[in-house]
């Protein structure tokens, strides 16, 4: 496995291939898309195994509403390890990776509760910090600090770029 912290436009056509051949919806492939065509990307990093892609992790900026901070916060999302290489650590490792090459002060995301739990991202909540009025996504929206403190003082509804709320 190679992790590569600088994908590249080359790179696009795998990263649509894999986000449609392990996504239910077209929703994340459309999303990265349009992101990537808009430049609108903080980074984006890949996992590859012989040649193919088969992880991929995206970042974008977000902002919390009302607030005007310094601070960098990105979003992640998506990220995905192809389904024949999950359940073998493979996530974990790339996500390690990915978020020790990446220089922010905070993370935030929603996703899977038991896998983002376990590397060490909180509840979004702990930190003040809501994604919205969907009870059943905030359940699910995670935060975890680059360094201690990044987020103190910082609270309210976070926003992603517009596309996020498109369906």
């Amino acid at each position: 496995m190679r992790f590569d912290p600088h994908l590249d436009a080359e790179s696009g056509p795998n990263i649509d291939h894999l986000l449609r051949a392990n996504f239910p919806t077209e929703f994340e492939a459309n999303l990265v898309d349009i992101l990537r065509k808009s430049r609108r990307m903080c980074a984006e990093h890949g996992l590859w195994d012989k040649g193919a892609l088969v992880g991929y992790v995206g970042y974008s900026p977000v902002r919390i509403e009302g607030m005007d901070t310094k601070r960098q916060i990105w979003g992640l999302g998506p990220m995905v390890i192809d389904a024949g290489h999950q359940r073998q650590g493979h996530g974990k490792h790339f996500l390690e990776e990915s978020l020790d090459y990446i220089e922010v002060d905070a993370v935030v995301l929603l996703g899977h509760v038991e896998f983002y739990s376990r590397q060490g991202f909180r509840p979004a909540i702990e930190f003040g910090l809501r994604y919205g009025e969907d009870d059943t996504r905030e359940s699910a929206f995670f935060a975890m600090e680059c360094w201690k403190g990044a987020l103190e003082g910082h609270s309210g509804r976070v926003l992603y770029e517009d596309v996020f709320y498109r369906e």
